[in-house]
């Protein structure tokens, strides 16, 4: 059996824990409304971040409780994230706004500076294609 202080440790750190999985969720939904992102990709991005989650998580808890999940340790990581939406939330909302929305910005500059050269290149196929005529066929009245 625990000892109340290692108790008292598992209880503070799994709170901590749910804390910061509601921060990532918190950041990653202003994140999601800056980009304006489609369905698709909104999918795709939701499963990379349930997988980062799931990863942040797993590790938190292996380091908290050395493996051992009991019940209590997934009550306290849920009542941490209801406790960092009900506190700290509302204070951090604006902040995390703007650095969502320059996030969001700096992405689509990278994003379209990568693609310029792409697109650069498809253009010149296509006109190439376009301006391209195909030989005349050769014409048997000469012979």
């Amino acid at each position: 059996m625990l000892g109340l202080l290692t108790q008292i440790k598992i209880f503070v750190l799994t709170l901590l824990l749910g804390g910061i999985a509601g921060f990532v969720i918190h950041f990653y939904q202003l994140g999601i409304k800056a980009l304006k992102v489609g369905k698709y990709f909104l999918y795709l991005l939701d499963f990379f971040l349930w997988m980062f989650m799931i990863l942040l998580v797993s590790l938190g808890m292996l380091l908290i409780t050395q493996g051992a999940l009991r019940f209590y340790t997934f009550v306290f990581l849920i009542l941490g994230g209801i406790i960092y939406f009900k506190t700290l939330a509302p204070h951090l909302y604006r902040p995390l706004q703007v650095i969502a929305e320059a996030i969001a910005h700096l992405l689509r500059i990278v994003v379209s500076q990568i693609i310029k050269p792409g697109l650069w290149l498809i253009n010149k196929i296509r006109l190439k294609l376009r301006n391209h005529r195909p030989p005349m066929p050769p014409d048997d009245s000469i012979l």
